[in-house]
Parts: C-alpha cells; sequence; structure tokens
C-alpha cells in the first residue's frame, strides 16, 4: 500500500519546435507508469510546460499552478523524469524546496531518486542534485556563448530568422529588397519619420520578412540593425562580417543616432496629416515652443446643401486663442499649384546659388575652402574659353584636365557641405526640377525640410473674412 495518497505529475521541456509534444508526453508516458507502479493516484492533477525553459525563470503557467495545488494541500507528492526537470535554476529550486518542506511534499524521479523533503537529508541530496543540472546548464551555456564568440569574431553570417534584403542563408543580398532597404536609410537621414517610412511600404504593398505590412517598430529595428553595414555587435563590440553589406558604415550609424537621439519623439504615434502641425509656432503664444495643431471639422450641410469647413491650424496650448485657415499658409511656404506663386521653399531651392543651402557656415576653414572653389571654377572658364579659341587644341586632352578640376572642385564642395543639410536638401538642390522634386517629396520628408530652412510662426489674421495677408505669418530663415 502506497503511502501516498494524492499524487501530481509534471513534464516539462526546454526547447521544443511550433507543435511538438512528443518530448512532453514521452515524460508522461513514464511518469504515469511510475505513478501506476506505485500505485499513486493522480485524478486528473497533470501539469505540463512545453517548449518553457526554467534556467532563466522564464514564465511557466502549469508549474505555478502545481504550486498552488501544493500550497492547497492537493498534493502530497510530486512525479518528475528527473528532478531537473523541476527546477534548473538556484532561486527557483531554493523556493520550491520551502514550499514542499512546509506543506509535507515528497518528490518521486522516474530517473533518480526518491526525495523526501520534510527530512534534512531529503533536502541536502535535492540540493546537491540541483546543483549538479545547474552547474551542466551553466557550462552548458559556456560553451555556446564560446562558440558564438568565435562565429563572430570569423565574421561568419548570424543565424535565425531571415532579415529583409538577404536570402534564408544570409549570404546573399535580394537586390529588390535591398534597395527598399538603401531607401529607408536614405529618407530617415532626409528627415522622414518611422510611420511615413512604414505607410509608404504598406501603400506600394511592399511586404516585410513575413509577407506582413510594415510597423513603425520594425522600421526602428531595421534601421537600428548592423548587419546591413556588415558589422555584428557582441558583448558591446563590433565586428566585420563576410556578408554583403547593403550600406555603408557611415550611414547605418547616422540612422542610429537619428533614432536613439534623446529629443527624438519616442511614442511611435501616427504620421502628420498636414504640412504645419506640431511644427508652426503659436504667435501669440510667441514663446518659441508652443505650436499649432490642424483640425479639419466635420461634414455638414448648409440650408440643405453639403458643406465642409476649412482646415485649420489652432494653438495645441491650453487656450485655443489662435485659429486660422490652414491652406493658404502652406500655399506660401510650400505652394507649387499651377498658376499659383510659387512658396517661398521651392523659390529657394530653383535660386541660381541654391547650393549655397548645402553649405556648413560654421567650419572655421570655410573662408580657405571658399577660396580654392571660386580658384577651381575660375580654372575651368578659363580652360574652356581657351580650348574655344585654339583650332589646333587636343579635345582629349581638354576632356582630361576638366575632369581633373571637376575632381577636386567636388572634393572641396564636399568638404564645405554640411551632412545634415545634404540629407535632407541634397537631392532638392541637385535636382534638375526641383520645383517637381519638392512636388514629388512625401509629407514627412516635406516637413523635415521646412523645419530646416525656416521658422514659421502663425500670427493673429484680420478681422471677419479679410483676405489672406501673408505679412500674418512670420518667416525667420535658419540657413543663410
Amino acid at each position: 500500500m502506497t503511502l501516498f495518497q494524492s499524487g501530481a505529475t509534471y513534464e516539462r521541456i526546454s526547447k521544443a519546435d511550433a507543435g511538438d509534444e512528443d518530448g512532453v508526453i514521452r515524460q508522461g508516458e513514464d511518469t504515469e507508469e511510475l505513478a501506476a507502479r506505485r500505485g499513486i493516484p493522480i485524478e486528473g492533477r497533470r501539469f505540463r510546460d512545453n517548449d518553457k525553459s526554467a534556467t532563466h525563470g522564464k514564465h511557466r503557467p502549469d508549474y505555478e499552478r502545481l504550486m498552488a495545488a501544493v500550497q492547497r494541500g492537493e498534493v502530497d507528492v510530486i512525479i518528475v523524469y528527473m528532478l531537473g526537470r523541476l527546477w534548473r535554476n538556484r532561486r527557483e529550486r531554493a523556493e520550491g524546496i520551502e514550499i514542499l518542506r512546509k506543506h509535507g511534499v515528497s518528490v518521486l524521479c522516474v530517473k533518480g531518486p526518491e526525495l523526501d523533503l520534510t527530512t534534512a537529508a531529503g533536502r541536502l541530496l535535492a540540493g546537491l542534485l540541483g546543483e549538479v543540472d545547474t552547474f551542466e546548464v551553466e557550462q552548458m551555456s559556456e560553451r555556446e556563448q564560446r562558440e558564438m564568440r568565435q562565429r563572430v569574431e570569423r565574421g561568419e553570417v548570424p543565424t535565425g530568422p531571415r532579415c529583409f534584403g538577404y536570402t534564408a542563408d544570409g549570404t546573399e543580398v535580394i537586390d529588390s529588397e535591398a534597395a527598399e532597404v538603401r531607401k529607408m536609410f536614405e529618407a530617415i537621414a532626409a528627415g522622414a519619420s518611422l510611420s511615413g517610412l512604414a505607410a509608404d511600404l504598406n501603400q506600394r504593398q511592399i511586404l516585410n520578412r513575413n509577407g506582413r505590412e510594415w510597423t513603425h517598430n520594425a522600421i526602428r529595428w531595421l534601421l537600428l540593425n548592423e548587419r546591413y553595414a556588415g558589422l555584428r555587435e557582441y558583448n558591446g563590440t563590433t565586428y566585420s562580417g563576410k556578408w554583403p553589406a547593403i550600406i555603408s558604415e557611415d550611414q547605418w550609424r547616422q540612422a542610429v543616432s537619428i533614432l536613439t537621439d534623446p529629443a527624438r519623439k519616442k511614442s511611435p504615434g501616427s504620421a502628420r496629416k498636414w504640412l504645419g502641425s506640431g511644427l508652426y509656432l503659436c504667435g501669440i503664444c510667441d514663446d518659441g515652443r508652443t505650436k499649432v495643431t490642424s483640425a479639419q471639422r466635420s461634414k455638414s450641410s448648409v440650408k440643405g446643401a453639403p458643406y465642409e469647413s476649412v482646415r485649420t491650424y489652432k494653438c495645441s496650448g491650453p487656450v485655443k486663442h489662435l485659429q486660422r485657415a490652414a491652406e493658404p499658409i502652406d500655399q506660401l511656404i510650400a505652394g507649387t499649384e499651377p498658376g499659383q506663386p510659387l512658396g517661398l521653399v521651392p523659390r529657394l531651392l530653383v535660386r541660381e546659388d541654391a547650393g549655397r543651402l548645402l553649405v556648413d557656415d560654421e567650419r572655421p576653414d570655410m573662408d580657405e575652402l571658399n577660396t580654392k572653389a571660386a580658384t577651381l571654377r575660375a580654372r575651368l572658364k578659363n580652360m574652356t574659353e581657351a580650348f574655344a579659341d585654339d583650332d589646333e587644341a587636343d579635345a582629349l586632352e581638354f576632356k582630361r584636365a576638366v575632369r581633373r578640376v571637376k575632381e577636386r572642385l567636388a572634393e572641396v564642395e564636399r568638404q564645405m557641405t554640411n551632412p545634415a543639410r545634404a540629407a535632407v536638401l541634397g537631392e532638392l538642390v541637385h535636382s534638375d526640377d526641383a520645383v517637381a522634386a519638392w512636388a514629388a517629396l512625401p509629407l514627412d520628408r516635406k516637413r523635415a525640410v521646412v523645419d530646416m530652412l525656416m521658422t514659421v510662426t502663425i500670427l493673429k489674421g484680420g478681422p471677419g473674412r479679410a483676405p489672406f495677408n501673408p505679412e500674418t505669418v512670420r518667416i525667420v530663415p535658419k540657413i543663410g
């Protein structure tokens, strides 16, 4: 006759493929057979955690239910395949032994001894066996970490889920996906928002590696992933990898700097819908920090006819003392509508000296660089005039000389360029049709351009239905 009257079984496998329960089923068969052999009634007290590691204290729902049953006095013996299936770390083992001691519960192992945890000898043996289990786990972990470090030092391709832009084994680039990755890095450097990037990809039906739509967090994870620059970080050290890089290390580090900037808004939020929302300042507050938000009033009807009120910008502060029609202000800043005057931004971009928008005025050697650039430009002009007047000049020699001078000029201009301005404005300044390029930009990119070029403050408008007066919008240039 068994001494135990209310047994429970517990099975656990640390790692199992999705849907694979063969391991815990085998454990269950063995524990059930031991219970039957010892005449211990189970009566449905079966507890099972599949694919649940105990080493790092991960949540194990059935283990917690088992301990709760012990504390209610419903269990007097726990049957496990081996002690290591019950506990694999010191903290949990110590807590579990104390619970079982307090409630007079023993442990039976299919592969191991019977442990009476109400006795000092039983607790000692449980502790010793547990330490052996912990030693084996920690030793295995040390081997795995050493193997991982060796793989990283050798530059081997990381294992795990497929990385967007690469084949499943990570050794080759998928050209179409890699092109999208490059666009993402270029766009974030140019002032795009994560939500805006996700919206653009989803609108173009470009799916992520799992065949799903993109999210704010998925874009962020991609841009922070050093793998795209052919790098891999391990324990705080960066190593070079042997797989093809999609972007340069400088591009990756620039993206990390942007996304980890403490001043950057952390909440994903929703993408802005209007040019000036959260960007233009309230001129009545006039404190340099209170911005405006936009509102589109709901549709209604006037005398039976459908009517939709105009979109407005209003102060985002507690007192709604400013409310102005938004379209005339946006037209003044960014307009490209046919038959309407160009807005301030496109007018800056089509100026002959638009390249000056990229110049880093704070460089201490800017005067020297300006002199070099002017000298090289004059040399190009003189060379062209001399070639035009010399009927016997060698065209090939002329082209070579011009190419060398242009290369030197390009290097000087590169040194004169502010990297942040180039990222946001470069595409527009160097475009053959700056107005069309500006009009084609997504909204978050336009907002970044406006924010870089100027501070826009909305002042109080005229009374009643007075025509829009541009002087009620204060523009302070940030560049030039």
